[in-house]
C-alpha cells in the first residue's frame, strides 16, 4: 500500500476503501461504485492507480468524448480486444457481453465512466442498465462512476439498485502544501533552465524551505477563493519565478523572508484577479509541462497585469452575443444596490431628490464604493430584469437563453449553481470591472453609465 500512498499522496483513505471493495482475490465485485467530489481532487487518479495495483482488467470510458450511446457502447466492448465491433444498442450490448463469458469465465472486468454526470442527458434506461449490469450478463462485473456531482442529483423515475457511495472531499490546506511540495524539483528545475543563475544562489533556490516559504505566503492568498489543485500548481509556478527574481538580482537575501513577503504580495493579489483566465502577452509562449501554459521568466510579468491584457483577453473571449449582455447584466447586479434598478434601468422613474445625508454618503472615501467592497449574491430573476432592460431589442426567454446563463457558470466567470432554478438560483459575478468593461465594449455597451458609484 506504500506503493500507492506515493502515487497518489493525501488520498489513504479513499485508497483503502477502494482496495477493500475491489482487492479480495476469489470474491465477487460489488455491482456499481458511485465516486464523487469537486474538480482536482484525485477521483479518476485513485481509481486507475487502484486498478492497475491491483492488475484487474477495465475500460476507461469519458463520457464527454463518448458522447452517443452507440458510440460508448463499443468503447465497452473494447475489452474483448475487437476494435471493430459494431454496437447500436442495450440488447446488443448484453449480447456481446454475455459471449465473453465462455471466454474469461468468473475473471473480474471493471467499467469507469469518468465525467458521469453527463449520462444523465442520455436515456434514463442506459445508467438504470450500469447500474445493475451484473444482473444482465453472466460476467464479474463492476460498474463505477466518477463525477463532480452528488448521487442525488441523479434522477430515476423507477427504483435501481443503489450503488456503494464513496466521496472525495478537497484537499485541505496542509495537503495541498504537501502536494505541491512534491513538485519543488520541477520548479527549481523551471527556473535553470530560463535564467542563468550563479553557483552560490543555485544552492539557495535549491533548498526546500524556500519553496516552503514561498507555498505558505501563496496559499495564505489563493486558499480562500480556490480549491482546484490543477489552477494552484499553474499559479503557483507563474508566481514562484516572481518570488525569486529579486534572489537571482542579489536584491534581496533568500534568507529574508519578511522582504520577500513585502516583494510578492501585491503580486499575488493582483494576480488573484486572474484565476483561472489563463492571460498570456505576446512576451509569452507556451512551455508544455504538466499540460499548462507556463509564462517566460524573461518577460515582464506585471505587464500581464495591466489593463491592456485584460482588454485584449475578454475581447477575445468568443462569447455569444446575449451571453456577454447576461455577463454585464450580471456585474450589474453585484455591483448595485437593488434599490436603485428603478431609478438605474427605467427611463420613468420619477424625480428623486438629492438629500443632505445622500450627498455626505457619496463624498465618503473611495473604499466604500460598492465596486471596491466585492460582489454581492443576487437572484435570477434581478438579472434577467437587468438584462431585459439593458437589451435594446426584445427577445423571449427562451431555454437557449437559460443555458448560456450555465455556461457562464461552466467558464467560472460567474459563481452560482450550473442548473438553472427560476425559484432559487442565486448568483455572484466574479470577474472585474477591466473585464466586463472590455467585454461591454465589443457589443456598444457604456458599462460606466448604469453603476451606481459613477453617478
Amino acid at each position: 500500500m506504500e506503493e500507492l500512498y506515493n502515487i497518489v499522496p493525501c488520498r489513504e483513505s479513499q485508497l483503502n476503501d477502494l482496495v477493500e471493495l475491489l482487492g479480495d482475490n476469489g470474491e465477487t465485485l460489488p455491482c456499481s461504485i458511485f465516486i464523487s467530489g469537486s474538480l482536482a481532487t484525485g477521483k479518476t487518479l485513485c481509481v486507475n492507480t487502484v486498478l492497475d495495483y491491483l492488475n484487474l482488467k477495465y475500460v476507461l470510458i469519458d463520457c464527454i468524448e463518448c458522447y452517443s450511446a452507440k458510440i460508448m457502447f463499443e468503447e465497452i466492448l473494447r475489452i474483448q480486444g475487437d476494435q471493430g465491433t459494431k454496437c447500436d444498442t442495450l440488447s446488443d450490448l448484453i449480447n456481446n457481453l454475455n459471449r465473453l463469458s465462455d471466454k474469461i469465465k468468473y475473471d473480474p472486468i471493471v467499467l469507469v465512466f469518468d465525467r458521469a454526470e453527463r449520462l444523465r442527458c442520455m436515456d434514463h434506461s442506459i445508467i438504470s442498465a450500469f447500474l445493475r449490469l451484473r444482473e444482465l450478463c453472466c460476467l464479474n462485473i463492476c460498474t463505477i462512476f466518477i463525477s463532480q456531482l452528488v448521487y442525488d442529483n441523479f434522477y430515476f423515475k423507477m427504483g435501481v439498485r443503489e450503488p456503494i457511495q464513496l466521496y472525495f472531499p478537497n484537499y485541505t490546506k496542509e495537503e495541498l502544501l504537501k502536494i505541491i511540495l512534491l513538485k519543488h524539483d520541477a520548479f527549481v528545475y523551471y527556473l535553470k533552465h530560463n535564467y542563468e543563475i550563479d553557483s552560490d544562489i543555485n544552492q539557495e533556490l535549491e533548498k526546500p524551505e524556500l519553496f516552503a516559504n514561498f507555498l505558505n505566503a501563496f496559499l495564505s492568498v489563493f486558499y480562500r477563493p480556490c480549491r482546484d489543485l490543477i489552477e494552484l500548481q499553474h499559479m503557483a509556478k507563474v508566481n514562484f519565478v516572481k518570488y525569486c527574481e529579486p534572489i537571482i538580482k542579489k536584491e534581496i537575501n533568500a534568507s529574508d523572508l519578511s522582504k520577500l513577503w513585502r516583494h510578492i504580495a501585491p503580486i499575488l493579489k493582483t494576480s488573484l484577479e486572474l484565476l483561472y483566465l489563463r492571460i498570456s502577452t505576446q512576451n509569452t509562449t507556451e512551455i508544455s509541462n504538466d499540460k499548462e501554459n507556463d509564462i517566460q521568466p524573461n518577460c515582464d510579468f506585471e505587464n500581464t497585469l495591466q489593463l491592456l491584457s485584460t482588454k485584449t483577453f475578454a475581447q477575445s473571449f468568443e462569447l455569444p452575443y446575449y451571453a456577454k449582455f447576461l455577463l454585464i447584466a450580471a456585474y450589474l447586479a453585484s455591483y448595485n444596490p437593488p434599490k436603485e434598478d428603478k431609478r438605474l434601468f427605467m427611463k420613468n422613474h420619477g424625480k428623486q431628490r438629492k438629500r443632505l445625508q445622500q450627498v455626505r454618503a457619496k463624498a465618503k472615501i473611495t473604499e466604500k464604493l460598492n465596486t471596491q467592497l466585492g460582489p454581492k449574491v443576487f437572484n435570477l430573476d434581478r438579472l434577467l430584469a437587468i438584462f431585459y432592460a439593458i437589451l435594446e431589442e426584445k427577445i423571449g426567454l427562451t431555454s437557449n437563453l437559460l443555458a448560456q446563463i450555465a455556461t457562464l457558470v461552466e467558464l467560472k466567470l460567474i459563481a452560482g449553481n450550473k442548473e438553472v432554478d427560476l425559484d432559487s438560483s442565486k448568483y455572484k459575478c466574479i470577474v472585474g470591472y477591466d473585464f466586463i468593461s472590455a467585454v461591454a465594449q465589443t457589443v456598444g455597451f457604456n458599462v460606466r453609465k448604469y453603476l451606481y458609484d459613477f453617478i
